[in-house]
């Protein structure tokens, strides 16, 4: 990972058109679970990072994603574990430990993105502080009352089934112009 903003990615995500299938298919397969366990199987809400998390996790690997995927994954994985445990507990979000704790989990999964380069993943800093900030941004909307966006399962599903089909679209696009 660099710190500086002028330095060109080492590897972006330049998944081939098979990738990008096997990408699509685990993402709509992680909508439909989504769906399948809050709305089928009524496990509560607050596993829905959880799932999103080890979506873009499976996304990366079965894509062989050598980059921006990771970081919202881990993220995503590590928020939603620690978020889901407080609320299993019965504890409130509007305190201020939930915020050091929500803070401590992404910076947790900040770190382990950026491990990943040991495995020679380049994980940007730009995809680690979306991740982030997209997570903040979502817990403000749920905590300020937007339940129509941020306590709707749809919603995330809807965006896990819109990005697989983009990336079907993709893996169909490159396939013509190859």
């Amino acid at each position: 990972m660099t710190t500086r903003t002028t330095d060109r990615p080492l590897d972006t995500d330049r998944a081939t058109p098979s990738a990008r299938r096997t990408r699509a298919l685990v993402i709509l397969a992680g909508a439909a679970v989504l769906l399948l366990l809050v709305k089928g199987a009524g496990v509560r809400f607050y596993w829905v990072p959880v799932v999103l998390g080890i979506t873009y996790l499976a996304a990366a690997a079965a894509g062989r994603s050598r980059g921006p995927l990771w970081a919202p994954g881990w993220v995503l994985t590590v928020v939603g574990l620690a978020e889901a445990a407080w609320f299993h507990a019965g504890r409130p979000a509007d305190s201020f430990e939930f915020a050091e704790l929500t803070l401590l989990a992404a910076g947790t999964g900040a770190v382990l993105a950026v491990a990943m380069s040991v495995l020679r993943v380049h994980v940007s800093a730009m995809s680690i502080a979306m991740a982030v900030l997209l997570t903040g941004a979502f817990n403000l909307a749920e905590a300020n009352g937007v339940h129509d966006i941020s306590g709707n399962v749809w919603f995330y599903a809807a965006l896990l089934a819109l990005w697989g089909v983009a990336e079907l679209l993709l893996a169909s696009h490159a396939k013509v112009r190859a």
